[in-house]
């Protein structure tokens, strides 16, 4: 018994040791059948790591792109403190509205000599000017504010005109914009308007850049009326009254003086003698009662 069992143990150990050899010599390496372990990731295929999704980010791109471009239509330009443009060189087709804004505290205007362009630039307020049907593409003209001494400060830029096919288009947007701001400056003037009525104890005038704050005043005939001149502005301003003698000194930012008025009735005009400042609007009406 012995005999046999260590027969059949030596049988079986050959054949185990022949399968090695054939196993190790004589398989093709390609027909090995792998089975790797596969590691999911959470927000991607189990086979592709996350940053190798397909696409990623592509079509992504598309909409901001779009979105880059929504302002294109709109042609604009500032009128900065203390004297430049946001903008030097301009293209704008013939017809095009181009919008100017003076975001400056300071006085500023837009003026193209050759197309017979001259627009005030309130405060804060977008003015819309629009170039002749009539000019030629290709053709440059010179853009510049005319206070004194700010296109010698460098306050000019140049406008090309182009085709209209290359120009950007009038923001169509923009006039119920300006539909709605009416409401409101007529809404603010109704306390404007309150103010004129005169009053016992004086009145109380502001100047500002450029302008008077209100620029109507009614008074009462016969009457010592005392009123105060404030400079709210950043330039210096007067209040003169040619026909009543009036005229106050000049007044530097923040400073203060009163005159007391005491005339017949009658339709007197004040206005601001800083050069420049009255032919820029800075002027207004007394009323005497």
């Amino acid at each position: 018994m012995k005999r046999l069992d260590r027969r059949k143990f030596m049988i079986l150990a050959s054949a185990g040791a022949t399968g090695a050899v054939l196993t190790a010599c004589g398989n093709d390496p390609d027909d090995v059948e792998l089975n790797p372990t596969i590691i999911p990731v959470e927000g991607a295929p189990p086979t592709l790591a996350p940053f190798a999704t397909p696409g990623g980010g592509a079509v992504e791109a598309t909409p901001e792109d779009g979105e880059a471009g929504g302002d294109a239509n709109v042609v604009e330009l500032e009128a900065e403190d203390p004297y430049a443009w946001s903008v030097t060189e301009l293209e704008a087709a013939p017809g095009q509205v181009i919008v100017v804004t003076n975001v400056g505290l300071a006085e500023h205007d837009f003026v193209i000599d050759d197309l017979g362009i001259n627009e005030e630039l309130p405060n804060g307020e977008p003015v819309e000017i629009t170039l002749p049907d009539d000019i030629g593409v290709g053709d440059t003209y010179v853009y510049y504010c005319s206070v004194p001494g700010h296109r010698e400060n460098g306050m000019e830029g140049t406008l090309t005109i182009i085709e209209a096919a290359a120009a950007p288009a009038e923001d169509e947007e923009a006039s119920p914009e300006t539909d709605e701001a009416s409401p409101v400056a007529d809404d603010e003037a109704t306390p404007a308007e309150s103010d004129n009525a005169a009053v016992s104890d004086g009145m109380a005038v502001s100047t500002i850049d450029i302008g008077f704050e209100p620029n109507e005043l009614t008074i009462p005939s016969g009457t010592d009326v005392t009123v105060t001149i404030t400079n709210d502005g950043l330039l210096q301003h007067d209040f003169v009254i040619d026909e009543l003698g009036v005229d106050t000194e000049l007044l530097d930012g923040g400073a203060s003086a009163e005159v007391t008025i005491n005339a017949e009735p009658g339709t007197y005009t004040f206005y601001c003698s800083v050069a420049g400042h009255r032919q820029s609007g800075m002027e207004g009406t007394l009323t005497v009662e």
